[in-house]
């Protein structure tokens, strides 16, 4: 196994053990004499572990001082949940029954698939995928009903803006007052990482939240999503999933991406992967070239890098370029490195004639600020698939 330094390595092998201990394998407590119980805390609640170390403190052997910091935050964060799960289903339920094709995707259809409750992965966001051809029915449905495209980003259909971010970007993100909406139309960047719409719909699950069922991404899908994400290289929790999601045989009942490859190769040198796992897929996964997983593995100790900053910049560019497969994805990525989506959202111009310089200038201005706030930067590159 490859090791992570100190307290992500802790909290890895304590997230390791636990799920151990979810497939019925003998667990014994881990030692933590000495260990800066707070310090450890803050490595799990970064890397969004507290659920799992939660449900399983007792195997776990956890001192009640760390079980009591997990019981608080399940307290502060159990109101969240329950609006999450609420506005999940008001979301889903609002475009499924205007005919808009549409999936919940991650988030607690997510928590329900790999460990059977709505909690299990902590609150967040609301993530619905829909289909591209009915992105605009999906944003008049969500604006009337109370969301509102969060400040920065009240781009509107009809403009340039939305005409650019559409072709190019894969997400726009509004704001609720129970919880916030983050409507893919793909579920990467890049148009050829994922299969179309139509196939994921087809091939989708029902999945049980509250009294309420709604589709979510195959297990087969959910793992490949996951894996090919560029979080599965910073957050524990993502590693987490997708051992669960590898519990499932058919989930793992296909080829896998280089990018895919790298994440389950990571996810077995630090939480593990389940005993049931084929062999020809942990060869698949022995052929993840040791320097690289090393590059990988130290990306992930690193921690979680502010999206406004230089590095984080250059580590997701590096981070897209690994996941071209086709002259399509090619030409995403060279737009996404001269205009990016997300920088188009403040321009109102209806055409390209004046939206195009006006992008550009706030492109560059975006990128001095970035420079002199952080200096000339250079993180560990990305790893290439």
């Amino acid at each position: 196994m490859t090791a992570v330094p100190d307290a992500l390595g802790l909290v890895a092998t304590l997230a390791r053990t636990a799920l151990d201990a979810e497939e019925g394998l003998p667990v014994g407590p881990v030692p933590l004499d000495g260990v800066d119980l707070g310090g450890l805390f803050e490595v799990a609640q970064r890397h969004r572990v507290q659920p799992l170390l939660r449900t399983h403190a007792d195997v776990l052997g956890l001192p009640e001082e760390l079980t009591g910091r997990l019981d608080a935050w399940h307290a502060m964060a159990r109101r969240r949940t329950l609006l999450q799960s609420l506005e999940t289903v008001r979301a889903w339920e609002l475009l499924d029954r205007a005919g808009v094709g549409v999936l919940a995707v991650k988030g607690q259809p997510l928590a329900v698939q790999t460990a059977g409750r709505a909690d299990a992965r902590g609150p967040g966001d609301v993530d619905l995928l829909v289909d591209p051809d009915q992105l605009v029915e999906a944003h008049r449905l969500l604006t009337a009903a109370g969301w509102r495209p969060r400040e920065g980003g009240q781009v509107e259909p009809g403009t340039w803006a939305w005409r650019h971010l559409t072709r190019w970007g894969n997400a726009l993100t509004y704001a609720g007052e129970a919880a916030d909406v983050d409507l893919h139309w793909r579920l990467d960047r890049m148009p050829d990482a994922h299969p179309p719409f139509g196939v994921l719909r087809a091939r989708s699950e029902r999945v049980t939240l509250g009294t309420s069922s709604v589709a979510t991404l195959s297990r087969y899908d959910a793992l490949r999503h996951l894996a090919t994400h560029r979080e599965g290289w910073i957050w524990l929790r993502t590693l987490v999933d997708l051992r669960r999601l590898a519990r499932a045989e058919a989930a793992l009942d296909g080829p896998l991406r280089p990018a895919a490859a790298l994440s389950l190769a990571l996810a077995r040198a630090t939480v593990g992967l389940p005993a049931t796992v084929p062999v020809d897929v942990h060869r698949r996964l022995d052929d993840t070239p040791a320097p690289l997983l090393e590059r990988v593995v130290r990306l992930h100790a690193d921690g979680v890098p502010t999206a406004h900053t230089a590095a984080y910049g250059g580590r997701d560019v590096r981070g897209r370029l690994g996941e071209i497969s086709s002259m399509t994805d090619l030409r995403h990525a060279a737009v996404e490195l001269v205009l990016p989506a997300g920088v188009v959202l403040p321009v109102r111009a209806r055409t390209a004639w004046t939206g195009v310089p006006r992008a550009l200038g706030l492109r560059a201005a975006d990128l001095s600020r970035k420079l002199r706030r952080d200096g000339p930067c250079a993180p560990p590159p990305e790893p290439a698939a």
